[in-house]
């Protein structure tokens, strides 16, 4: 299953915390440019850490 980060739109941060195997986490190029970035980029970390696969687009 794949989830999309994007400047204007995101799975909730407690979804994306608890992804793991099994799902790929999709960040856009202009995700960094969210204010609550610091927080996604946590949340997306602990997913790796369960699992998780993450890929930047260009």
């Amino acid at each position: 299953m794949e989830h999309v980060i994007t400047a204007h739109a995101a799975p909730a941060l407690g979804d994306v915390r608890a992804l793991g195997h099994g799902h790929v986490i999709r960040i856009g190029a202009d995700a960094p440019q969210r204010q609550d970035w610091p927080r996604y980029a946590d949340a997306i970390a602990h997913a790796v850490r369960r699992g998780a696969d993450s890929r930047w687009e260009h």
